[in-house]
């Protein structure tokens, strides 16, 4: 008779590890998910730089001329600058602040201010950009240039048009549109108040008229200078009064001038004290 070999009992924790490792076997395995590759968005490349402009910068204005929908419509309808032959800075219709000096070296300008924040930007150092040209009797002429922040090349700055003298001062008719300190009394209405420049027998002279009296006196007119002498005025006292010793005062604060299309402006060194538009009579 023969002996049937029965196999040995397995150990119960060696079928245990076999039970698992048969279950993990049929388990499906999750993939993790991709994560998003971060996009770096590439920084904007500066502008090339430009090369120095063949200008003569010192008395030329420059001008940003306000938005078209811009309303209600204010004089003078543009701001700027005005670099001065004596490297002083002028701003042009931005009157809460004071300008102090320029300087141009290569393709860079360099904009100082004595107090007070202009509503363009311009303090610092800018890199000069060429607008279009425009034809000229003379030529090919750059009538607009754009400022770029040195300390930002990449930044768009802004654009500012050239602008012309297109009135004489002498023998026009000057009316006063903003005046320093004139939000603190009352224009006069229906008076023709003015300034006016004619060469005389001793030289140039001032005379106008202030809403109550006139005046006259002697200027001594330059390039840029506009130094008015003592004024002699009439005495009549009336509701413009006020108006009038104010304009007249301001008048005879002005050192130095400025001309920007058909308008003037009038400072006390770099501070703007008195502006007007031309009338001009047929």
């Amino acid at each position: 008779m023969k002996r049937r070999i029965v196999p040995a009992a397995v150990p119960a924790a060696i079928l245990t590890v076999l039970i698992v490792i048969a279950m993990s076997g049929c388990r499906t395995v999750e993939e993790p998910a991709p994560q998003p590759v971060p996009q770096t968005v590439p920084e904007p490349e500066p502008a090339r730089e430009p090369d120095p402009l063949d200008i003569e910068w010192g008395g030329t204005a420059w001008i940003l001329p306000d938005p078209p929908d811009k309303s209600p419509k204010e004089f003078p309808g543009y701001r700027g600058f005005y670099l001065g032959r004596d490297g002083r800075l002028l701003l042009i219709n931005q009157d809460n602040a004071a300008g102090n000096n320029w300087l141009v070296e290569g393709n860079r300008i360099s904009l100082s201010l004595l107090e007070g924040i202009p509503s363009l930007p311009l303090d610092g150092t800018f890199i000069i950009f060429p607008g279009l040209p425009a034809c000229t009797a003379s030529g090919e002429e750059i009538q607009s240039i754009r400022l770029v922040p040195e300390a930002m090349p990449a930044a768009d700055g802004i654009t500012l048009n050239r602008v012309i003298v297109n009135i004489d001062i002498i023998e026009n008719h000057w009316i006063p549109r903003s005046l320093k300190g004139g939000d603190e009394v009352m224009w006069p209405m229906n008076r023709e108040i003015h300034l006016m420049l004619l060469p005389g027998v001793t030289g140039m002279g001032v005379l106008g008229y202030g809403g109550e009296n006139r005046f006259r006196g002697d200027v001594q007119l330059g390039e840029e200078s506009f130094v008015v002498g003592p004024l002699s005025m009439t005495r009549r006292i009336g509701p413009a009064s006020e108006f009038e010793n104010l304009y007249v005062r301001r008048i005879s604060e002005t050192n130095r001038f400025v001309q920007a299309g058909d308008d003037l402006f009038l400072y006390a060194g770099t501070y703007p004290v008195v502006a007007f538009r031309v009338r001009l009579f047929d």
